[in-house]
């Protein structure tokens, strides 16, 4: 005689079904860094705003070390 199905594997697979639709209508908002998923045009557009970030980075890093020195704290 077959055992009759249990409903709780109806919804824990409703629930996953819930919790993929979610994931797959917020997810794609956030765009990936990476040069595969970008036009060539994006692609620039980053290279060139992570090399301004890094700039001013060391430029801010040029600074304090610039103000560590000249208050007299030990410098290189």
């Amino acid at each position: 005689m077959a055992r009759p199905r249990s409903r709780l594997n109806v919804y824990i697979l409703l629930a996953a079904v819930i919790v993929a639709a979610i994931a797959a209508y917020y997810l794609p908002t956030k765009r990936p860094q990476n040069a595969s998923m970008m036009s060539p045009r994006e692609y620039i557009e980053l290279v060139q705003r992570k090399r301004q970030e890094q700039q001013r980075q060391r430029e801010e890093e040029n600074a304090r070390r610039r103000a560590a020195t000249a208050d007299g704290g030990e410098g290189r």
